[in-house]
C-alpha cells in the first residue's frame, strides 16, 4: 500500500499495538489468534476499550482509514516474516467491512501477490469453497486466507 503506516510495536508473540492519530488518538490492537489446524491463524483488529477488550465493530471515523489499514498490512508482513508457515484468515466483522477488504485486495492485488498467495472464501461458513483470489471476479466473499510465499 502506498500510504505511510503508523509506527507499531509487537507487545507479545501474537499481539501488536499502534495509535490511530486522526481526529483523536485511538489505540488499536491487532491480534493473531491460533486456530485449528495448527498453522491457521485468525487476524483480528479493532479499538482497545478501557476494560481491555477489543471492539472490532466500532466505526472510529477518525479520518485515517487508509493509514490504519496500511499499518495492519505492515503488521501482517511482520508477523508472517516471523511465522512464514502461518496461513492467515480474516474477514470483516460486518458484511460492509468484508466488502471493504475485498476492494482493498482488488486495488492492491499486484503489490500483495509479490509476497502472498491470496485465497477468497465463498459460500457459507458451513458449506464453503476457497479459490485463488481473482481481482476481476464479482464474488461475495465471506473471508480470505493469505499465505506468504
Amino acid at each position: 500500500m502506498s500510504h505511510i503506516p503508523y509506527p507499531f510495536e509487537q507487545i507479545h508473540a501474537i499481539r501488536y499495538r499502534f495509535f490511530s492519530l486522526g481526529r483523536n488518538k485511538i489505540e488499536k490492537i491487532v491480534d493473531f489468534v491460533p486456530l485449528k489446524p495448527k498453522d491457521l491463524v485468525n487476524l483480528g483488529f479493532g479499538d482497545l476499550l478501557p476494560d481491555g477488550s477489543i471492539d472490532d465493530k466500532i466505526a472510529s471515523n477518525n479520518g485515517d482509514i487508509r493509514r490504519v489499514l496500511a499499518t495492519v498490512v505492515m503488521i501482517l508482513k511482520h508477523f508472517t516474516a516471523q511465522r512464514p508457515d502461518a496461513i492467515i484468515y480474516f474477514s470483516g466483522s460486518t458484511p460492509e467491512r468484508t466488502r471493504l477488504y475485498t476492494r482493498i485486495l482488488k486495488i492492491y492485488y499486484a503489490e500483495f501477490t509479490k509476497e502472498f498467495a491470496i485465497y477468497g472464501i465463498v459460500g457459507t461458513r458451513q458449506d464453503h469453497q476457497r479459490s485463488l483470489f481473482d481481482p476481476r471476479a464479482q464474488l461475495n466473499y465471506f473471508g480470505f486466507l493469505i499465505k506468504r510465499f
